[in-house]
């Protein structure tokens, strides 16, 4: 027997043990434990309030959401914590610690994906660049921040790196490493600004399998781009998407630039200052896809590849220019200065879908469109914002658009009866100059969304099938007539807008089948009570307000399902009814109308309430902060009296108005929680301002004009330094103005104090209030100078490059807010819009004294300036002429001397001016708007005064010309020279 026999037997047995245990390892592919303790760190450094990791338990990390691992081993080979982000999406997933080095366990990972993560700002790690056997990395959209560090070169496998950032707060310091990524397809660092960009272009033409290159907003311009690299590489060849958007290029596109670039399919030059014409030699893009040119400024289009848009008409054979766009899907031209005629043979495009030459100055008539193919499919067909004339065509019944928009031209004529089988899902033909009645469209015409606003189309609305369908019609801003229609029960609208038409009579009994998303039926002559309609018909969004509505609020509204509801600005009367406590509704608006009697007294959920300027008298209800679940409640412009209710301050309240009522008594010390708006002025309010209201940390907007309060400004105001509107005018506050107004009230623009008992003198604190474009603290006892430092304040300085629009601004609801102030002799009372532009100061009426600081004339923002009625002396400032915003300048009844400045002349927007009673002497100054104000009284009790308007003859003196003088460092300079400001008193 061979000896050898048992040891050969012992092999093969251990052999196939082995070979079992391999199998048993192969069919057992759960993760490693070191990989998914790994795994378990990195879940431990996210703060994840979605749960989106909340499968991350357990042993076998292999069936982790997001987790991949290789079907042998079990090793992590891919990670992707979300699903692919979009730019307008909110993270999910956030980092609440510090990103460690442990993913470097992860030997085996090659596609790391951790775009949308929010990183807080934080730097790409370093270690990144040590993951070796990475193929793809994705760190697009994740709050990065600081320089991309140059490690990530080591990454030589690397496939597709994906920096894009939408925040551009990273910085490519220096770009050379990414020429060591040699097996590199995708490139994507949009968003970034790249330190050495003069070598860009040659370290791009260094990767040969680049298919992929995203550089959109990284501020390049022309001198970046080098074109001797890009004429001899060869390696871009294999290009197919490039973008460049969003950068600085200008002038022509340089014929050199793509010229080896044949395999381009998607090319983006939009968003920069490209001009001249469309290069003829985009014909040598036989592949491409996608073209977007848009937003440039090219005013033409060569011969060539876009010849045809030339052309009305093709020579036979069809140019095989034509034929190598026959791939072409997307164009978009818009936002430039094209002109000229829109051509019929844009139709020979067979394979285009998605056509933008919106923004241009393309005229002509649409009429030769119809010679478009009839097969012809566009998914978006925009030309609006151009100039074309003439009516609308009879298109073919089987030309189809996804979406048509021909708004903002100069269409004429009535809307044709369009066949039954044309289908658009969006359909826009706004602000042109249709006329005519609307046509009897069929039944089966399907349009998703239309658009015939601001149009001149006239007669009544019609009575249109029961299976016709639109989800969204707009018909506002035409001269529609005659009374609403009875419509079918099965007639669905998901949103129908009919306001600023001529629509009479009476509401209809709409049937209870009826559907309506939304109804804004604002602005017309409906007339008579509110119909009794069933309880079932539902409405979200019910407009009708400013009408001729009369008569009481009827009990269905109790039944009725809807989430807003304006009945705003009609003739309803009655007292407001005992609705059921079940009464739900988000927004109900019921102001300026002529409701009368008290609040009930009944629980009211309603998130916006406005019974403003209406006739509700007697008190607050006592519990009325527990009854109300209301969080913006205007009660405003009524005659509600008595006390105001301590109940008011457990209300969740963001904004509340109590303005022009007869409320008397104490304001409650008991302000908390979130409220941001406050109006209590024009009442009979006495005592002092509550401290808590400092405890209003949101508060944005506080008026408590118009009482009777007194006592000294609370310290803690001081707290509330998001405010951007402070009226504390019209009481009896004492004291001194206090020192806490200083640069943490930033967002603050209106300080009004005047009328008031304010002693002492103006602290040089408010300086520093940057944004402030009304200041007025007229009439009060304020003793001293006027500080020299208040010629600093950069909104009255450089009122149209200051205008903050801030969170905080953006919130305030300007219709809403309403300032009174004197300009141009007269009270005047703005809101809206004019209130955001007015800037005026006025320290008029008290007992200041000394010159009139010269640095208040560089306050060239200002339009109003009074100074009067103070102890101020010495000459007006010699620099007066460059306030050149200023519309009116009163400093009568102080005792300025020396003559008036000639540059005073040199105010052109000057319409109201008071020098009288003053000891000013010389000749009146001559020449331009200084000539219109003819009125003597302006210098009045200024003997020494001559001129022919006072009928004084001078003797031969001259106005002195103003020097030069020394102006703060204006950081605007550019902006100013094209400053405008127009606004109505």
């Amino acid at each position: 027997m061979n000896s050898s026999f048992p040891s050969l037997l012992m092999g093969s047995y251990c052999s196939q043990v082995l070979t079992l245990v391999t199998l048993l390892l192969i069919l057992d592919h759960s993760c490693v434990a070191q990989e998914r303790e790994t795994l378990l760190q990195l879940q431990q450094s996210l703060f994840d309030p979605s749960g989106l990791l909340s499968s991350w338990k357990g042993k076998d990390c292999c069936r982790w959401e997001g987790v991949i691992c290789d079907g042998v081993y079990g090793h992590v080979i891919k990670l992707q914590l979300l699903p692919q982000p979009r730019r307008d999406m909110e993270p999910k997933l956030f980092l609440a610690g510090e990103f460690n080095s442990s993913l470097l366990h992860l030997r085996y990972l090659n596609h790391l994906d951790l775009s949308g993560i929010d990183f807080n700002q934080k730097r790409i790690p370093e270690f990144i660049g040590s993951i070796k056997q990475l193929r793809y990395l994705n760190l697009s959209f994740a709050n990065f921040y600081g320089t991309v560090p140059q490690q990530l070169g080591n990454l030589t496998k690397l496939e597709v790196l994906d920096l894009h950032n939408e925040y551009e707060n990273l910085v490519v310091d220096d770009i050379i490493w990414v020429s060591y990524l040699r097996s590199l397809k995708y490139l994507d660092i949009s968003g970034s600004m790249i330190a050495n960009k003069r070598v860009l272009m040659q370290v791009i033409s260094t990767l040969p399998a680049l298919s992929y290159l995203s550089l959109s907003g990284c501020g390049l311009h022309n001198l970046h781009l080098s074109f001797d690299h890009l004429a001899n590489s060869t390696s871009l060849f294999h290009l197919q998407y490039l973008d460049l958007s969003s950068n600085l290029f200008e002038g022509p596109i340089p014929s050199t630039l793509f010229q080896n670039m044949t395999s381009l399919q998607h090319l983006n030059l939009s968003s920069n200052s490209f001009n001249s014409s469309i290069p003829m030699w985009f014909d040598k893009f036989t592949s491409l896809v996608h073209l977007d040119l848009g937003k440039n400024l090219f005013d033409g289009i060569e011969g060539g590849i876009f010849s045809f848009l030339k052309n009305n008409r093709y020579l036979n054979p069809i140019p095989s220019v034509i034929e190598s766009l026959s791939n072409l899907e997307t164009l978009d031209l818009s936002n430039n200065q094209l002109v000229g005629h829109i051509p019929a043979s844009l139709g020979k495009l067979g394979a285009l879908q998605y056509l933008d030459l919106g923004y241009n100055h393309l005229e002509g008539i649409i009429g030769p469109l119809p010679e478009w193919s009839a097969n012809l499919t566009f998914s978006m067909l925009d030309l609006s914002y151009n100039q074309i004339t003439g009516p609308l065509p009879e298109w073919s019944a089987n030309l189809t658009f996804s979406r048509l928009d021909l708004s903002y031209n100069q269409i004429t004529g009535p809307l044709p009866e369009w066949s039954t089988d044309l289908t658009s899902s969006r359909l826009d033909l706004s602000y042109n100059q249709i006329t005519g009645p609307l046509p009897e469209w069929s039944a089966n015409l399907m349009f998703s969304e239309v658009d015939l606003s601001y149009n001149q189309i006239t007669g009544p609305l019609l009575e249109w099938s029961a299976n016709l369908t639109f989800y969204d019609i707009d018909l506002s801003n035409n001269q529609i007539t005659g009374p609403l229609p009875e419509w079918s029960a099965n007639l669905t609208f998901y949103d129908i807008d009919l306001s600023n038409n001529q629509i009479t009579g009476p509401l209809p009994e709409w049937s209870a089948n009826l559907t309506f998303f939304t109804l804004n039926l604002s602005y017309n002559q409906i007339t008579g009570p509110l119909s009794e309609w069933s309880a079932n018909l539902t409405f979200s969004w019910l407009d009708l307000s400013n009408n001729q509505i009369t008569g009481p609020l009827p009990k269905w509204l109790a039944n009725l399902m809807i989430h807003e509801l304006d009945l705003s600005y009609n003739q309803i009367t009655g007292p407001l009814p005992q609705w059921s406590a079940n009464l739900t509704i988000s927004k109900l608006d019921l102001s300026y109308n002529q409701i009368i009697g008290p609040l009930p007294n009944m629980s009211i959920n309603c998130s916006f309430l406005d019974l403003s300027h209406n006739l509700i008298f007697g008190p607050l209800p006592i519990d009325i902060g527990i009854r109300y679940q209301v969080y913006d409640l205007r009660l405003n412009d009524n005659l509600i009296n008595g006390t105001l209710p301590s109940s008011l301050c457990n209300m969740e309240l963001v904004e509340l108005n109590l303005a022009n009522n007869s409320l008397s008594g104490s304001i409650p010390d008991c302000w908390k929680n979130s409220l941001s708006f406050l109006t209590l002025s024009f009442n009979k309010l006495s005592g002092i301002i509550p401290s808590s209201l400092g405890s209003l940390p949101y508060l944005i907007s506080l008026h408590l004009n118009g009482n009777h309060l007194n006592g000294e400004l609370p310290q803690a105001l001081g707290y509330c330094t998001h405010l951007v509107i402070l009226d504390l005018g019209e009481n009896n506050l004492s004291g001194s103005i206090s020192t806490w107004f200083d640069e943490s009230f930033q967002s603050l623009l209106i300080l009004r104090l005047r009328e008031n008992r304010f002693v002492g003198s103006i602290p040089s604190q408010l300086c520093s209030l940057s944004r402030l474009q009304i200041l007025d603290m007229a009439m009060n006892n304020l003793t001293g100078t006027i500080p020299h430092c208040l010629g600093n304040m950069s909104s009255m300085t450089n009122f149209n490059q200051s205008i903050p629009f801030g969170s905080r601004i953006l919130s305030l609801d300007w219709d809403q807010e309403h300032v009174v102030e004197i300009i141009k002799g007269r009270y005047n009372e703005y809101t809206r819009i004019v209130l955001q532009l007015v800037v005026n100061l006025d320290l008029s009426s008290n007992f200041l004294n000394g010159l009139i600081p010269e640095e208040l004339s560089f306050l060239s923002g200002l339009h109003g300036l009074n100074l009067s009625h103070n102890h101020l002396s010495g000459n007006i400032p010699i620099g007066i002429g460059n306030m050149t915003s200023l519309e009116s300048l009163d400093l009568s009844n102080n005792y300025l001397s020396g003559t008036i400045p000639q540059g005073i002349s040199e105010l052109t927007s000057l319409a109201h001016l008071n020098l009288s009673q003053n000891n000013l002497k010389g000749q009146i100054p001559k020449g331009n708007q200084i000539q219109t104000l003819d009125d003597p009284s302006i210098y009045a009790s200024n003997p020494l005064l001559c001129g022919d308007l006072l009928r004084k003859k001078c003797l031969g003196a001259e106005a002195p010309q103003p020097p030069k003088i020394s102006h703060p460092k204006d950081t605007h300079e550019e902006d100013k020279l094209d400053k405008a400001l127009f606004y109505v008193v």
